[in-house]
């Protein structure tokens, strides 16, 4: 096996971990890096424990998505599903599993094997009712999906038909590799269809750029033209689906944004080359909201300053 390298990439949550703060992008791409071997020393390995945890709602979102991949592949392989009730029942005692397992801290013998929980973690005050109430919102999210009147398209594709399922792929903008996972993909007559779940509530948030993304994507993996790419956002914990076009998506703007936050990332390393980079050159967010969220505050100095 060769030496694994940290080699410079991008991604949509990359980039948004650097617009959030630069210390926290370095933690996470940068500090925690080998803290697998447990030869690591003890601050690189507690980075890597650290990065690896989710909080509630980005937990239940990883675990709708983990049911719907199941599910699709079933759908792909036999044109239908397991009853509702056999998948909720699978999900809750999942979600009951990954609670035990968080509140016992096994993640920190093995982070990747064990759901963390930054609740836990930190040992935030979350009572019992909000607890049952994310697991609601997570059975929600699958029982709008078996009520979607999008499965009934998805049961009537062939096979061959589907192109993607939870795939992390890449392709590249200025010889830089930018990493993409489509939840779903397939054909549909003339038209490539990108399937993006949500597990959260509608809002207003502005989606252009991860579709921009994806279309780019799609366009030279497939080689066709934007106007036969549709993009579908579902929300599944409403049912609601909204609909983009390709061609009505600023392709080339999303791509001036890429190349720009690069740029800014290259700009910060000591040297970009080697992807090496100075925890010293990444500066604290002022935006002390933030703080809040991030996975590292136990470890950040502007964190324990502010205390």
């Amino acid at each position: 096996m060769g030496i694994l390298r940290n080699e410079f990439s991008w991604s949509k949550s990359r980039n948004e971990t650097l617009q959030s703060c630069p210390r926290r992008y370095w933690f996470r791409y940068y500090g925690s890096w080998g803290g697998w071997d447990w030869q690591s020393d003890s601050r690189t390995r507690e980075i890597y424990v650290l990065k690896q945890l989710h909080n509630r709602f980005a937990w239940i979102g990883v675990q709708v998505h983990k049911v719907l991949e199941e599910l699709l592949h079933h759908l792909r392989k036999s044109k239908s599903l397991p009853s509702y009730q056999i998948v909720a029942e699978n999900l809750q005692n999942r979600l009951r599993q990954d609670y035990r397992d968080s509140k016992d801290a096994k993640y920190r013998l093995r982070p990747k094997r064990f759901i963390g929980l930054v609740e836990h973690e930190y040992q935030l005050p979350v009572n019992d009712e909000d607890w049952r109430a994310i697991a609601t919102q997570a059975q929600a999210c699958v029982k709008n999906f078996y009520h979607l009147p999008l499965l009934n398209q998805l049961k009537n594709l062939d096979s061959s038909e589907w192109l993607e399922l939870e795939e992390l792929n890449s392709f590249q903008i200025d010889g830089c590799k930018i990493w993409v996972s489509l939840d779903a993909c397939y054909h549909s007559n003339d038209q490539i269809v990108l399937l993006d779940w949500k597990t959260g509530k509608s809002d207003e948030a502005d989606h252009s750029l991860q579709m921009g993304i994806y279309a780019i994507y799609a366009s030279e993996k497939w080689k066709i033209q934007p106007d036969q790419i549709f993009l579908k956002e579902v929300y599944l914990a409403t049912g609601e689906v909204r609909e983009y076009e390709s061609k009505s998506l600023d392709l080339e703007g999303v791509q001036k944004y890429v190349k720009k936050s690069i740029q800014q990332m290259l700009a910060l390393l000591s040297k970009p080359e080697h992807n090496h980079a100075e925890e010293s050159n990444f500066s604290f967010t002022k935006d002390i909201t933030q703080c809040a969220k991030c996975n590292f505050r136990k470890l950040c100095p502007n964190w324990h300053s502010s205390d």
